[in-house]
């Protein structure tokens, strides 16, 4: 039995089915099916069950985790390899949010061209917590973002700390209000307040509810986005109030002038994470030093 078998009989089983498979890998089913035969053939076991519904044996599910293992051993074979031949052109898949992709991203890719020119940066920039499912899938080789610890399967490294802020369009409060808010850190004056906010599908829609929570605030929210951009543009349009990341108000801090920035005593981590493998790729490594050298706190 060779690798090309096990990578089939892994794309049976990640698409529940031999026709979608065959599909993905570009074969007939005929094909695959036959595949599949030879292996259980070659094993001398039944690897799935057809009916009632098509699913794993008992050994079809042993045999799954050693495919799994093969595959994980000869992609750190050949990423170690490549890496020894001097040959480092291959391409680094980076998870971000958008906003904080336009922040990092950009002097990142700077640093990495100094370092290794023939690697290619391909950023995915999505919510937070589809960033954490493809890189637990392994579509993704680098987050950056929040994750926590209950991901034993990853391993981070924190990259700074993001406190929060909250931004009001002028005239939602008085100048007596906003003083004494400053000053006691009370939030309740808020409660007949307008708000835009992310969705919880994001670290900071999910802080921004859990703030104005902690002062028995259901915020009136007039529109929720999972783009941070398009809330501080709703912002500073007057639309409604926004609670985000510091970062974000230092990055468009021209276009925020008019605005009342308030900080909050609330922070989280943003962290450099990557999925436990064999062998972690030139190219990772160095990402990962180039993050480390950046000044974001």
């Amino acid at each position: 039995m060779n690798l090309l078998h096990m990578n089939y009989f892994i794309a049976v089983v990640e698409h529940q089915s031999i026709s979608r498979a065959a599909q993905s890998l570009f074969i007939t089913q005929q094909t695959l099916s036959s595949h599949i035969a030879s292996m259980e053939k070659e094993l001398g076991t039944c690897l799935f069950e057809r009916r009632p519904r098509f699913r794993l044996t008992r050994t079809g599910e042993r045999f799954y985790q050693y495919c799994v293992r093969f595959r994980e051993l000869n992609d750190a074979m050949v990423n170690e390899f490549r890496d020894l031949s001097g040959n480092i052109s291959d391409i680094l898949h980076v998870g971000i949010s958008q906003t904080r992709s336009q922040i990092i991203i950009p002097d990142l890719i700077r640093r990495m061209r100094k370092e290794l020119p023939h690697v290619q940066i391909r950023i995915s920039e999505r919510t937070n917590d589809v960033l954490i499912e493809k890189l637990l899938e392994g579509e993704l080789d680098i987050m950056i973002g929040n994750v926590s610890d209950h991901h034993p399967k990853i391993l981070k490294e924190t990259l700074y700390n993001e406190s929060m802020v909250l931004i009001l369009p002028t005239g939602f409060l008085t100048r007596e209000q906003l003083t004494e808010m400053n000053r006691t850190g009370d939030l309740s004056v808020l409660e007949e307040v307008p708000f835009v906010m992310n969705t919880q599908n994001d670290i900071a829609g999910r802080f921004g509810t859990a703030i104005l929570e902690s002062f028995h605030i259901a915020p009136y929210t007039v529109a929720m986005s999972d783009s941070a951009e398009t809330c501080l543009r709703m912002c500073i349009d007057g639309l409604g109030a926004y609670i985000c990341p510091d970062i974000y108000v230092r990055f468009y801090r021209d276009r925020l002038k008019h605005l009342s920035i308030i900080p909050l005593d609330y922070s989280y981590q943003i962290c450099l994470t990557r999925r436990q493998e064999l062998y972690d790729k030139t190219s990772i490594q160095t990402f990962w030093k180039c993050c480390r050298e950046m000044k974001l706190q």
